[in-house]
């Protein structure tokens, strides 16, 4: 029984991990978005952006599109990823990242990191980015099938 339950786990982190090429991937399209992010690229921070995300935000309106990724005067910057959860149905992967926030005047690195959720629909050749919040709100992207259930 117990030998059972190893290989059962063995097979659901098999089944929830990425490959060489979807890491890589996954891995150059995040630091790209950080760097869009914390650099204040708003062409690529927005090209980053999960493209529902884009679409409500332009729905809203112009002032709201612009106050959500006008990032010129947030003083944090966001580094030192960490993927912790990566879920995968079909060719869609969601995953769970955790980012360590830093004042860039102070240097402080903040108690509370902020969290994103990298999303392919491509078996991992491309990837978008949500902040967790907005992901978990289940008014927003309505159609999105949410795989992180935390």
């Amino acid at each position: 029984m117990k030998l059972l339950t190893i290989l059962f786990s063995l097979l659901i982190l098999a089944s929830c991990a990425l490959n060489a090429d979807q890491e890589q991937k996954l891995n150059q399209s995040l630091a790209g978005y950080l760097n869009a992010r914390n650099e204040c690229q708003l062409i690529s921070y927005v090209a980053f952006t999960y493209p529902g995300v884009v679409a409500d935000y332009k729905n809203q309106s112009d002032s709201a599109f612009q106050a959500k990724f006008d990032c010129s005067k947030d003083s944090i910057t966001w580094n030192d990823p960490t993927i912790r959860l990566i879920q995968q149905e079909g060719t869609t992967i969601h995953a769970l990242i955790d980012v360590a926030q830093v004042d860039e005047y102070s240097y402080e690195i903040l108690k509370d990191k902020e969290q994103l959720i990298a999303i392919s629909e491509d078996n991992g050749n491309s990837w978008f980015f949500i902040e967790h919040a907005y992901y978990v709100d289940k008014s927003k992207l309505i159609k999105l099938k949410r795989l992180i259930k935390e």
